[in-house]
């Protein structure tokens, strides 16, 4: 199995306020995190836990005040120590990231279309705006609409859209489905399993796995709690029944 991306024996501590003596709040806590290529893995757990600092720290986005030991792995790269400069480097070409509110992360007084026109030259794109959009299922004239002029499933589509120009090994989506009627968050689930498919590693955090499973498009779930992942494996495997905190997460899944 391809391992695209991997923390491993991830700690994460975090100044609440500035100056030396600032009292520090452990929001990471010897987590582990193996993200295989092809495949979709959903990283649940309740709100809190930190699963959306995983993804912070997948993309070296973590706050500047972050003390860091263990490892992250992109490929064969380590950035456990890398600066801001390496990371900025494998954004967008080697990590693609949807943000949760796909709208806000477009800037309102410009198109879409210019606006994914931009991370298309930035990453050096072999497709242009308008494929993208295609390859998202999104209308023809969607690039000559504002953000405000899009639904929200429209807008998560154009997300993904940018996400993936620069064809990156390594796909994070964070609740992507959160504000989506079940119709368009099957619509998300599928395009996310297509970037899958294309060989991309690609980690969803989501409350939603209900529909995830239902769409037929996630691969393993890693469960956390309290900063570190209890545990990682195919979905069967968290529902053996012995695990009351796992339980809660599949309580709505469909038999």
């Amino acid at each position: 199995m391809d391992i695209a991306a991997q923390i491993t024996d991830l700690t994460v501590d975090i100044a609440v306020r500035g100056g030396r003596a600032a009292p520090v709040v452990r929001v990471l806590d010897g987590a582990d995190l193996a993200l295989p290529a092809g495949d979709v893995t959903a990283l649940i757990g309740e709100s809190g836990c930190g699963k959306s600092l995983v993804a912070l720290a997948l993309c070296g986005l973590l706050p500047a005040s972050s003390r860091i030991s263990g490892r992250i792995t992109i490929g064969d790269d380590d950035m456990s120590a890398a600066g801001e400069r390496a990371w900025r480097q494998l954004r967008g070409r080697r990590i693609g990231l949807v943000p949760q509110s796909a709208a806000t992360s477009f800037t309102p007084v410009r198109t879409v279309g210019s606006q994914v026109a931009e991370v298309c030259r930035r990453v050096n794109a072999d497709r242009t705006a308008e494929q993208l959009f295609a390859a998202v299922r999104l209308p023809g004239d969607v690039g000559d609409r504002y953000p405000h002029e899009l639904s929200g499933g429209m807008a998560q589509r154009a997300a993904i859209a940018a996400a993936l120009a620069g064809r990156p090994e390594l796909l994070i989506a964070d609740e992507p489905t959160s504000a989506l009627d079940p119709d368009n968050a099957a619509t998300v689930w599928g395009l996310l399993a297509e970037a899958a498919a294309d060989g991309a590693a690609v980690l969803v955090i989501t409350h939603d796995l209900a529909s995830l499973l239902a769409a037929d498009a996630c691969g393993q779930v890693a469960l956390m709690r309290d900063g570190a992942v209890l545990r990682q494996g195919p979905v069967v495997d968290l529902l053996d029944g012995h695990d009351e905190y796992a339980a809660r997460f599949f309580d709505r899944v469909p038999a």
